[in-house]
């Protein structure tokens, strides 16, 4: 691991320890909860931007390369390098289910045991 790494895991084990506590809600909003460590919190934050912000630019380049990859193979099957098979391209057709269809035809008020409910949560950052 580079130093440069260590430093990053460091800094996740650092905040994991510093900032995940038992909650302690303000008077004004029982919903909010403030930082223990202000500065912590922010180089994480700024950590996560970074993160989000190269896998941007690493999945653009993915699938341009992909593309690339896909029009050398053409309508053929495979390439290969010095005869070895480096790439291959799967097709395939599939059925799959208009869920908009279904929820207009079999609404959930008279067919509930069609749904299933599940709790989910989504982290914001603004």
């Amino acid at each position: 691991m580079s130093t440069k790494e260590t430093t990053e895991r460091d800094l996740i084990a650092e905040a994991k320890e510093a900032l995940v506590t038992t909650p302690k809600a303000t008077k004004e909003d029982t919903n909010l909860v403030e930082a223990t460590d202000p500065i912590l919190a922010n180089e994480l934050l700024a950590r996560r931007v970074a993160l989000v912000d190269q896998i941007k630019l690493l999945t653009a380049e993915k699938v341009e390369i992909e593309n690339i990859i896909k029009d050398a193979i053409g309508k053929k099957d495979s390439l290969t390098i010095h005869g070895a098979k480096v790439a291959s391209i799967s097709r395939w057709r599939e059925t799959r289910v208009l869920t908009d269809v279904v929820r207009e035809m079999l609404p959930v008020l008279d067919y509930p045991e069609l749904y299933k409910r599940e709790s989910k949560s989504k982290l914001t950052v603004h």
